[in-house]
């Protein structure tokens, strides 16, 4: 099973969130934000998720790096719905996601339900499998079950990335560059146009986009497709609002 790291302020502050994950279905353990403790717990337990609670405070800036330094376990960070600010510089920097602290229970519950199962992901021998999708790194071909996927050249450039990345937050900047070059980094209408494209291939409904989703004022999130007749998890209406 799963396990998720709750890192509070406080020990009771992530004791409590850890407690209400627990009856929601999650398996989480509490940690105070204290380096050793946290150190402790990633040693101790196969932590699957890190839940960290931030500030303004330039502390959990630092803690956040740190645990960067020590482990690759994907990072959600949880802080104030209106400091955009922390939102940019946590995504930037590698949080697989910024959600408001003003989120219920119910719904972040979802939301890490949500990842983990995106992230779970298959990497051998040249593929990536993501759900039932497949990407057969070394022959540039894809399938959906079964199903080949006619891609072009820059359209599987920019699935790959996003797959290499599945579940986190790829910023418009990081995608440009990955797929198009330094020099193209103002060129956010390729982008735009070629996710386009792809939601066309990939989507059941390309208007309503369940696999490549928006992360409005950043960029672009890959989630792994629902097996055929399968119900999705809800998705949190919660989005920083950021400009860019």
């Amino acid at each position: 099973m799963n396990v998720v790291l709750v890192v509070g302020e406080r020990p009771e502050q992530a004791s409590v969130l850890a407690e209400r994950l627990g009856v929601l279905g999650l398996e989480a353990i509490p940690s105070a934000r204290e380096w050793k403790l946290a150190v402790r717990c990633l040693t101790t337990h196969k932590v699957s998720l890190i839940l960290l609670d931030v500030d303004k405070n330039r502390g959990s800036r630092r803690f956040f790096d740190l645990v960067r330094e020590v482990t690759d376990t994907p990072i959600i960070a949880r802080g104030s719905v209106s400091s955009t600010d922390d939102a940019i510089w946590y995504l930037d920097n590698g949080a697989a996601d910024y959600i408001p602290r003003t989120t219920p229970p119910t719904v972040l519950a979802a939301k890490i339900k949500s990842f983990l199962r995106s992230v779970q992901r298959e990497t051998s021998d040249g593929f990536i499998r993501l759900g039932d999708l497949l990407i057969d790194l070394d022959h540039y071909s894809v399938t959906r079950a079964g199903d080949p996927i006619a891609l072009t050249p820059i359209e599987f450039r920019l699935l790959r990335v996003l797959a290499e990345n599945a579940g986190k937050a790829c910023s418009h900047q990081l995608l440009l560059d990955r797929v198009w070059g330094e020099d193209f980094l103002d060129c956010s209408h390729y982008l735009r146009l070629y996710i386009g494209y792809l939601r066309q291939k990939l989507e059941e409904d390309p208007r309503r986009p369940k696999i490549v989703v928006t992360e409005w004022g950043y960029g672009y999130r890959l989630l792994a497709p629902m097996p055929s007749g399968a119900k999705a998890l809800p998705r949190a209406a919660l989005r920083i609002a950021t400009s860019g």
